[in-house]
């Protein structure tokens, strides 16, 4: 026999075609990783690790995500995303303020609203009273009489006689009272005539709207002025005892407007407006 031995056949292994692409794959991303370590700058470098050239590379997988998208997402949350809570925050606060303002402008004007109505509805009650003939808010309707002072009694009547007054009678009604009690008009008049009047003292004329008179005598104070339009109720004066009177008190007499020399009795004309005395 030969010393040479006949050669032996080798028996060739079958390649699996997914381990080849296993492979290929695990050598992509160690490359990658290599990669990304040979552009980390070195320990010795004073450059801060946390940036490179202006962008955030926080580690190897920063940089994949930059070359996919082509920018930093840590750079943008923190360059972005804040400011925008803030703006919104701003914006909340303006919107808020608006509606506080809305609403305060709502009840200012239901409030003035309201206020008017109210005046408007006591206006009306008291035009209708007025109408009526009866008193509003404490103050006489017009045309209404009242009396001419308050707190009095009834010292001397018209017509009694005697020698104090010089036409031989009282010519008017004397309401004795306090010295310093308000006199007050008795209707809607207008101020004739004011001042000393010899007997009569302090004395103010009162012309009614029909023309007659009413004098208000022995006054201690006068308080209106010649031209001046009075209501029923209005002070016009003070009682006193100026001229020739004994003791305080309103001698008060009414004069028609067809002989205003001459006095006559008052009583009727405050019987006639619904005043007993």
């Amino acid at each position: 026999m030969s010393s040479h031995h006949a050669p032996r056949h080798r028996r060739r292994r079958k390649v699996n075609p997914s381990s080849l692409i296993s492979t290929g794959v695990l050598t992509a991303v160690v490359g990658a990783v290599v990669a990304a370590q040979s552009m980390a700058p070195s320990s010795g470098t004073s450059t801060p690790s946390s940036r490179t050239q202006g962008t955030y590379v926080a580690s190897a997988s920063s940089v994949v995500a930059r070359s996919l998208h082509g920018r930093d997402a840590t750079q943008i949350s923190r360059a972005g995303h804040r400011p925008s809570l803030a703006a919104d925050s701003a914006s909340r606060r303006a919107a808020e303020r608006q509606a506080a303002t809305r609403t305060e402008k709502l009840r200012h004007a239901a409030t003035s609203a309201e206020n008017y109505g109210r005046r408007l509805t006591r206006h009306r009650q008291a035009a209708d009273k007025q109408s009526s003939g009866q008193p509003s808010t404490g103050r006489p309707a017009l045309g209404a009489w009242v009396l001419p002072t308050s707190g009095f009694h009834i010292s001397v009547w018209f017509g009694e006689a005697g020698p104090y007054w010089s036409s031989g009678y009282h010519t008017g009604i004397d309401f004795a009272t306090a010295y310093g009690t308000p006199a007050v008009a008795v209707t809607n008049a207008t101020v004739e005539q004011t001042g000393w009047d010899g007997a009569y003292g302090n004395q103010i004329r009162l012309q009614l709207e029909n023309g007659d008179q009413v004098w208000y005598n022995h006054l201690s104070a006068i308080e209106v002025s010649v031209g001046e339009t009075v209501l029923p109720g209005q002070e016009i004066g003070r009682i006193g005892e100026t001229g020739n009177a004994y003791g305080a008190h309103l001698h008060f007499e009414y004069r028609l407007a067809s002989d205003l020399s001459t006095a006559v009795d008052p009583k009727p004309f405050f019987s006639e407006h619904g005043i007993i005395l």
